[in-house]
């Protein structure tokens, strides 16, 4: 009602009167991330796999330029610094078979699937509580299983 009323004083500009309010269209708890999202223009990476991604290209920038390769831009420097401090499956072998490991729970999302890779939940309780749109997709048993899995690649 304050709101209303303010609206409707002189001094707001028309094209503020007329605002309405639009609803969310992106919601991670139901899986509507937004087209930048869509599984034809992205696909969710695990921390692990940009780290790999990261120390690639960083190497063969190192490869091609030498000595000037060093000068890093400081957002690459703190980025790669991020997911080294956070990849829970070092080395490219653990990160594959995490990923093979995710693929096999068809009715997950890729989206879930790095979600479950990235938080590392301890139990479906947990994993239910962050990653809501698991709740109806897969049972408690198998998602324990699968963070059992999961957890044995960690180092």
């Amino acid at each position: 009602m304050v709101v209303e009323t303010m609206l409707n004083r002189s001094r707001v500009p028309s094209g503020l009167r007329s605002v309405q309010l639009v609803p969310e269209l992106e919601d991670a708890t139901t899986l509507q991330l937004g087209e930048d999202f869509s599984s034809e223009k992205a696909q969710p990476l695990t921390i692990s796999e940009v780290s790999i991604l990261l120390s690639r290209k960083r190497d063969m920038m190192r490869e091609l330029e030498g000595p000037r390769a060093e000068e890093f831009s400081s957002v690459f420097k703190k980025f790669l610094e991020y997911v080294e401090r956070f990849d829970r499956y070092k080395g490219l072998e653990a990160a594959t078979n995490v990923r093979s490991l995710l693929q096999r729970y068809e009715s997950l999302d890729p989206f879930e699937m790095a979600c479950l890779a990235n938080l590392c939940p301890a139990d479906a309780e947990e994993a239910k509580t962050i990653i809501p749109s698991l709740k109806h997709k897969i049972d408690d048993s198998s998602l324990n299983q699968l963070l059992q899995d999961l957890a044995s690649f960690t180092h």
